[in-house]
């Protein structure tokens, strides 16, 4: 009987024991989104472009500089990135990383703002993954002034505008392009909560992606509440366009934990 009470106290300090034990850390993630606009003085359609950086943030604790950074890029010009605005008739489209499309703004002489970064949920993050794997895919065919039903042709404000699940192109309408077509994505994608507490500071995610080496500037975003929610159909979702298009997308480029990028030439 000794032995067998022995035992069980045994055990239950073994128990305690292992309670009082750190807990094993487990990885946080985290997903951002910075909606980028450029145009140029005086306005030239022709240089005027939306487009979009999502980014998972994987690590532990508060450090971020610590992350690894998983950066992809919606950013959907003509294949030549020549922009024809009159043209009446769809051309192939491609896809482009932040710093080509940074580069081809400085080129054409357009002034470049950002939008953000802001925090973005895991299904907006999903949701902008399909939106690259359509265009990876050359599912999309690019039309600077796009049809409004015909989803297969697309510009670049609707190539990020599809990534909202409750509103259609009809709430990004063509009247506004360049800075202010990148603001407004940014404050609808906000009034139907894709974007978390747009006040939060992330700018700790430009310095990790060398953004500081290009001359952007930072704009804000405006809600007004009396307009929160205002188009938006009940909560309705939308269905997923081309679901077929389930092929594996892989970032544009990854930043190791501790380091911070330099694009080449700056």
């Amino acid at each position: 009987m000794a032995g067998r009470f022995q035992f069980v106290v045994a055990g239950v300090f073994a128990c305690l024991n292992l309670l009082c034990l750190p807990a094993v850390s487990q990885a946080e993630t985290y997903y951002f989104m910075t909606v980028f606009g450029s145009e140029c003085h005086p306005p030239k359609p022709q240089c005027a472009h939306s487009f979009a950086t999502i980014v998972k943030a994987t690590g532990q604790g508060s450090d971020y500089s610590q992350y690894e950074l998983e950066v992809h890029s919606i950013s959907w010009l003509p294949e030549t990135m020549d922009i024809k605005v009159w043209r009446m008739t769809p051309e192939p489209g491609d896809n482009f990383g932040l710093f080509e499309t940074l580069d081809w703004a400085i080129e054409v002489g357009a002034d470049i703002r950002q939008y953000g970064p802001f925090q973005i949920t895991c299904d907006t993050y999903r949701r902008a993954l399909h939106r690259i794997s359509i265009m990876d895919q050359d599912l999309l065919q690019y039309q600077a002034v796009d049809p409004v039903l015909r989803t297969e042709i697309s510009n670049c404000i609707h190539a990020i505008s599809g990534i909202d699940p409750y509103d259609p192109r009809t709430r990004y309408p063509l009247i506004r392009i360049g800075h202010s077509a990148s603001e407004h994505i940014a404050e609808v994608f906000h009034q139907n909560g894709l974007i978390i507490n747009p006040e939060a500071n992330h700018h700790w995610l430009d310095h990790r992606m060398g953004l500081q080496c290009y001359p952007i500037e930072h704009g804000e975003i405006e809600v007004p509440l009396i307009a929160a929610g205002f188009g938006r159909p009940g909560n309705r979702r939308q269905e997923i366009l081309f679901p077929e298009a389930s092929k594996p997308v892989r970032p544009v480029f990854v930043i190791p934990p501790g380091i911070r990028n330099v694009p080449r030439g700056r």
